[in-house]
């Protein structure tokens, strides 16, 4: 017998709207369950699950040499100059500073150094005798000619002055070598322009003869990457090849540089060989000595698709990724991969241009999948 409900005389509304909203939860209809076969699995339109899943269309690209390769970004060091003192001294102006544009033969910095007084002291003393030896090498030719001395006297006072001459250009050189200066004063210069990039000096610090660097100048705006390749990949290698890399400061963006050296000798302790490459860093967002995870890019011929570690899964010794048949239609499709890196990785087969493929939220696709 099928009891109806009345409601007693007295009942309150806020109780009858409780009870009417239960009702009208009890007569909602169930979710769908999606629909399995052994490897395609199908949801309804408008599925919650459908909203978890991240798409992606597969592209085919040339297969890298290798996975992802530890790389270091270093300076040019075609385009940077290291500035030592060649003699003792006494730093008394800094002229540059750390992130400075500075040209070639700017002055950077001045020392007080006594040697480079006495460098100037002997080329003025070497002058002299130069001056004085000519002129008794000219004495001794007019006596000679009136047979007044004997050839060895006027011999010995050519050699006297060929010596005199030889001494005074010895002292012009080494006063060029210091920089010349007015006084002791003494001039570091960088060879090159660019931007200061360390400074290891300050006013009042003496300087030892020889100590470097003071000053480190270069262009940043040109780089060298230099990546450890293993040794049984270098054989791909070209000069002139791209690579691509990122660094950890940027997530998500790469760069570009080209294969200018390749290294002549396996490092014993890696087994790897250096391999360096030239960056252009135009806004300078790259900084020396930064780490980067670099991809040596060589089209030989051989292809893959790129697709991220988030849509690659494994069963027992099978990688596997799934497909888009159709809307909300998935099939899990056994593939190859070429080279594993650590973000992303290259299928060789069981993948085509153009495929639209999942990326994240593939794993639990499997496991709906796989479950019972």
């Amino acid at each position: 017998m099928v009891r109806r409900f009345s409601p007693r005389l007295g009942a309150t509304p806020l109780a009858m709207l409780i009870l009417l909203s239960a009702c009208g939860q009890s007569d909602a209809p169930p979710a769908q369950a999606p629909k399995k076969s052994p490897d395609v699995i199908s949801y309804a339109p408008g599925s919650p699950e459908l909203d978890s899943l991240q798409l992606l269309t597969a592209s085919s690209g040339p297969l890298p040499v290798s996975a992802d390769l530890n790389a270091r970004i270093a300076l040019d060091e075609s385009r940077t100059s290291r500035v030592g003192s060649p003699v003792a001294g006494r730093v008394t102006q800094v002229l540059a500073d750390i992130g400075q544009p500075v040209r070639a033969g700017q002055a950077l910095a001045y020392l007080d150094a006594p040697d480079l007084g006495q460098a100037r002291a002997d080329l003025l003393t070497a002058q002299a005798q130069r001056s004085q030896k000519s002129r008794e090498m000219e004495r001794s030719r007019m006596l000679f000619a009136g047979d007044a001395i004997s050839r060895r006297d006027f011999e010995a006072a050519e050699a006297d002055a060929a010596s005199a001459s030889a001494e005074m250009e010895r002292a012009r050189l080494r006063l060029r070598n210091l920089g010349g200066g007015s006084g002791d004063a003494l001039a570091l210069t960088s060879s090159v322009s660019g931007y200061v990039i360390d400074r290891q000096i300050n006013p009042g610090q003496q300087i030892a003869a020889g100590q470097s660097p003071l000053y480190t100048v270069s262009d940043p705006r040109h780089l060298w990457i230099n990546v450890d390749v293993p040794e049984d990949s270098v054989g791909r290698v070209r000069v002139g090849e791209r690579i691509e890399f990122d660094v950890p400061a940027y997530p998500g963006r790469r760069f570009n540089g080209t294969i200018t050296q390749i290294g002549l000798a396996v490092d014993p302790a890696t087994r790897r060989v250096q391999v360096r490459a030239q960056a252009d860093n135009p806004d300078l967002a790259l900084k020396p000595e930064m780490y980067a995870r670099a991809r040596l890019v060589t089209d030989d011929g051989r292809r893959a698709i790129k697709v991220p570690n988030a849509a690659l899964f494994e069963s027992g010794m099978q990688n596997y990724v799934f497909r888009v048949e159709a809307l909300g239609r998935f099939r899990r499709v056994p593939v190859e991969v070429g080279e594993r890196g650590d973000s992303w990785s290259f299928v060789t087969s069981g993948l085509k241009n153009g495929d639209r493929i999942v990326g994240e939220g593939a794993l639990l696709l499997n496991a709906q999948l796989s479950g019972d």
